[in-house]
C-alpha cells in the first residue's frame, strides 16, 4: 500500500509540474513557443581534417547554446551537385559552404539570406576584411567569405641552402622580378645527374627536381595578369581583355618556364605529381605557388618550409578567394542560424586557422597584436608569415573573379578549357586568344559592386 500510494503522489507531482510547464509559455532552454529546441543544419565541405575540426566547433556550439541543436552535414563528393539537388528538392540545409559565384547568384534569386539589415544586431558583421564581402547589389551583402585566403608562394628551405641561393622575399618591397624569379629556379632545377638548368649540358628529359611549379588555372596566371597591368575582362565587365600585350607578356613568359627553360612542370606532369606538401617534402619541386589553404598540410609534412610573395612584373598583386558561408532564405530559424553564422568561423572556436588552413576575415586579427599572435604563434606560421601573407593581403590582395565577375562559373569553364590548349603546347596563344574571345564575350554581364 505504501509504494502505491508513493506512486499515486509521484503521478500527481508529474501533472502538476506538466501542466505549470505548459501555462507558463516558453520552457527554460528554448527558443521557440512550442518548447522545443530549434534544430539547425549545416552543411560544409573539406578534407577529413577540416571536418574534425568542424565537428569539434559545432559540438561546442551545441554545448554553449543548449536551445539551439546544429547537425553537421560533410559532403566528400561533388558539393554542387549535392547543393542543387536539395535546392531542386526544397530540402536546403540552414547554413551552408556555397561557392561564391553560385552564392551571388542565388542571393540576386532570393534563395539566400542578406544579412545587411543584420549589421545593426550584430556589428562584428561590419568589422571584417574588406575583401570578404559578398555583395550581390549595391550596398547588399549575403554576408562574407568563410576565410581569407590568398595566393602565395612556399619553398623547401633546405634545397635553397643546397645551391647557395638566397630564398624568395616575404616582404613586399623586395618582390623578386621575373627575371629573378628564372634565374633563381634554374639554379633549383636539377637532372638525372644533378645538372642545374643554367648548366649547358643539362638534360631537360630527364628533370628530377623542378624550380617552380605554377598552376595553369587561373590561380596562377591571374596575379601576375595584374601585376602587369593587365585583368580578365575591362572594367565594365562587357569585353574580354585577355587578348592584350600585358595578358599575352604574362603568358607567355609561364609557358616559357615550361618548355624554353625548363624549369616547370607541364600541366600534365602536374596533374601526376603529389599535392604540394608533398612535392616539397619529397624535393619534387623546391618552390611552388599555392593557395595560403596549403599551409595546413606543408605545415603537417616535417619539411623545412618557408613562405614569400609571389613575383612582380610591373606592380606586386595577388588574389584574394575563398568559399562563401551563407543562410539560406528558407531556413525557418533565422535568429538562430545567425547565431551559428557568427560562432562557425569565430577563431576562438576554430582551431583551422592556428593549424594553417585558413586566415580569418575579422579584423581585428589583423591590427590587434595579441589577436594576431593568438592564430599565428605556432610551428605552422613561419616567422616570415606576417610579411608574406598578413601584410600581403592587406596591401595588395584583389578579389577573384569568382567573388567579382558575374557568370564566372560558365566563363571559367570555356577559360581553362581554351588555355589548356596553350599550356599543353597544342595551340599558339594567339589562335586560343582570338577562339575565347567568340565563346567568352556571349557570357559576359558584368561585374558585382564592391560596395
Amino acid at each position: 500500500m505504501k509504494w502505491r500510494s508513493v506512486k499515486i503522489a509521484s503521478l500527481v507531482i508529474s501533472i502538476v509540474f506538466l501542466l505549470f510547464g505548459c501555462s507558463s509559455g516558453e520552457s527554460a532552454g528554448s527558443s521557440n513557443n512550442n518548447g522545443d529546441q530549434v534544430e539547425l543544419t549545416f552543411m560544409y565541405w573539406g578534407s577529413n581534417m577540416e571536418k574534425q575540426a568542424i565537428q569539434k566547433m559545432i559540438d561546442s556550439f551545441n554545448k554553449s547554446h543548449p536551445d539551439i541543436k546544429v547537425v553537421g552535414q560533410h559532403v566528400a563528393g561533388d558539393y554542387n551537385t549535392k547543393v542543387n539537388t536539395l535546392m531542386a528538392s526544397n530540402e536546403l540545409p540552414d547554413v551552408a559552404y556555397l561557392g561564391t559565384s553560385l552564392a551571388k547568384k542565388w542571393a540576386q534569386e532570393g534563395k539566400i539570406m542578406d544579412l545587411t539589415d543584420y549589421q545593426d544586431q550584430y556589428p562584428a558583421l561590419k568589422e571584417r576584411v574588406a575583401q570578404s564581402y559578398l555583395y550581390y547589389e549595391p550596398g547588399k551583402n549575403v554576408g562574407n567569405t568563410t576565410a581569407s585566403e590568398i595566393e602565395m608562394m612556399f619553398y623547401n628551405k633546405s634545397l635553397f641552402e643546397e645551391a647557395g641561393v638566397e630564398v624568395p622575399p616575404s616582404k613586399a618591397e623586395d618582390a623578386w622580378t621575373w627575371d629573378e624569379l628564372i634565374k633563381t629556379a634554374q639554379k633549383l632545377t636539377k637532372d638525372s645527374k644533378g645538372r642545374t638548368a643554367d648548366e649547358s649540358d643539362f638534360n631537360p628529359k630527364e628533370i628530377m627536381q623542378y624550380g617552380i611549379s605554377i598552376p595553369s588555372t587561373f590561380n596562377g596566371w591571374l596575379p601576375m595578369v595584374l601585376s602587369n597591368g593587365g585583368d580578365i575582362i575591362n572594367e565594365e565587365g562587357t569585353e574580354l581583355t585577355l587578348n592584350t600585350p600585358e595578358a599575352k607578356e604574362v603568358f607567355q613568359n609561364i609557358h616559357d618556364l615550361i618548355y624554353k627553360y625548363h624549369i616547370a612542370p607541364t600541366p600534365v606532369q602536374m596533374e601526376n605529381m603529389p599535392a604540394t606538401s608533398v612535392s616539397l617534402q619529397t624535393k619534387k619541386v623546391a618552390m611552388a605557388i599555392d593557395g595560403q589553404w596549403a599551409l595546413l598540410d606543408i605545415a603537417g609534412s616535417g619539411v623545412d618550409f618557408g613562405v614569400a610573395v609571389l613575383p612582380k612584373f610591373d606592380e606586386l598583386k595577388t588574389i584574394f578567394l575563398s568559399g562563401a558561408s551563407v543562410i539560406f532564405s528558407s531556413t525557418e530559424h533565422p535568429e538562430e542560424a545567425l547565431e551559428f553564422y557568427m560562432y562557425h568561423n569565430d577563431p576562438e572556436q576554430v582551431d583551422l586557422f592556428e593549424t594553417g588552413l585558413w586566415m580569418p576575415i575579422q579584423e581585428e586579427y589583423y591590427t590587434d597584436e595579441a589577436k594576431i599572435k593568438e592564430w599565428t604563434d605556432n610551428p605552422a606560421h613561419p616567422e616570415e608569415y606576417r610579411d608574406a601573407a598578413i601584410n600581403y593581403l592587406l596591401d595588395y590582395a584583389v578579389q577573384a573573379p569568382e567573388i567579382d565577375i558575374i557568370n564566372w562559373d560558365q566563363i571559367n569553364t570555356e577559360l581553362e578549357q581554351g588555355l589548356d590548349q596553350y599550356w599543353t603546347d597544342a595551340k599558339s596563344l594567339d589562335d586560343v586568344l582570338a577562339e575565347l574571345e567568340e565563346s567568352v564575350s556571349p557570357l559576359l554581364e558584368g561585374r558585382y559592386p564592391s560596395e
